[in-house]
């Protein structure tokens, strides 16, 4: 079946919306993933709309074959590329044939992400530094109650975290199968994952000693997995509000938990919080934050 000549494709071909499409074809006798289960061929559509609704087509060529067609807006994709969402596509959009690239835009956006070069990769830290700091204080708070099998868990769940974070600053993608990457390029962080679940000490030991490396991370890695949020800090000399950075779209698919590593960095002295009268808000003065 040559992709390329399908009849809808050629109808899109007009839609100047429309960046380029991408496909994946089932190999004989392999699964190949939910998005090519009991379907012959995968085609992402990118398009440039600025909307989230994804658009699913479900279509039959003259030859009986299924194709599942998938829409996805530009801005979304690369968001699921930075925050590690909806990964089947990100790895079907990465690892597919280009059958239609307009002024080559897909290719350039593939490589950027092959490569996996600032200031992306950069976000992707920051994202994946709040998700594993969220889990690693959950577990000490665990810890300090006694309550050791949810400050295991916690952990547990924390340490991809930290793998993908050391994949990042390798310029590597993390994808789902991140343990399997991470021994691929021998990184330390396979060693907690070891000790954490297969070492003979008892639970609170095991917990005990990924927590106390944790916290070595914490602080060695704090700074320079907040390089995004520095980068918009200094873009201006007027300090911040939260919820300013909150909505910035550098730092928007971090979420609430930049909250969090805010409070952080005033704590380390990274960055500094002065107080500016608001008077919308009654009289209170509103806490603010630029760099040191």
């Amino acid at each position: 079946m040559e992709l390329t000549n399908l009849s809808f494709l050629h109808e899109k071909r007009n839609n100047h919306r429309i960046i380029g499409a991408v496909a994946s074809r089932k190999t004989s006798g392999s699964f190949d993933g939910s998005l090519l289960h009991d379907f012959d061929v995968l085609i992402i559509v990118v398009y440039r709309q600025h909307e989230d609704e994804e658009i699913i087509e479900h279509r039959m060529d003259a030859s009986n074959k299924n194709i599942q067609v998938i829409y996805i807006d530009r801005q979304v994709l690369e968001n699921d590329m930075i925050t590690g969402s909806n990964h089947m596509i990100v790895e079907q959009f990465l690892k597919g044939d280009l059958i239609w690239d307009t002024d080559r835009e897909l290719e350039r956006l593939r490589k950027q992400f092959a490569h996996f070069e600032r200031p992306l990769s950069e976000r992707r830290v920051l994202l994946e530094f709040a998700r594993f700091l969220e889990l690693y204080v959950e577990a000490k708070r665990h810890m300090q109650q006694q309550q050791v099998m949810d400050a295991y868990n916690c952990i547990f769940q924390a340490l991809p975290y930290w793998a993908r974070i050391d994949l990042c600053e390798k310029g590597i993608y993390p994808e789902m199968a991140v343990w399997e990457q991470v021994r691929e390029h021998k990184l330390d962080v396979h060693k907690l994952y070891e000790q954490l679940a297969f070492s003979n000490e008892t639970m609170e030991q095991r917990v005990e000693l990924v927590l106390l490396a944790c916290e070595f991370s914490v602080m060695s890695k704090m700074s320079e997995c907040s390089a995004s949020l520095f980068r918009v800090l200094r873009s201006r000399q007027q300090p911040w509000s939260i919820r300013e950075l909150l909505d910035h779209p550098e730092l928007c698919h971090v979420g609430s938990r930049l909250s969090m590593i805010v409070r952080k960095l005033v704590y380390r002295s990274l960055i500094k919080e002065t107080t500016i009268w608001n008077p919308k808000a009654g009289g209170e003065r509103e806490i603010h934050y630029s760099l040191n």
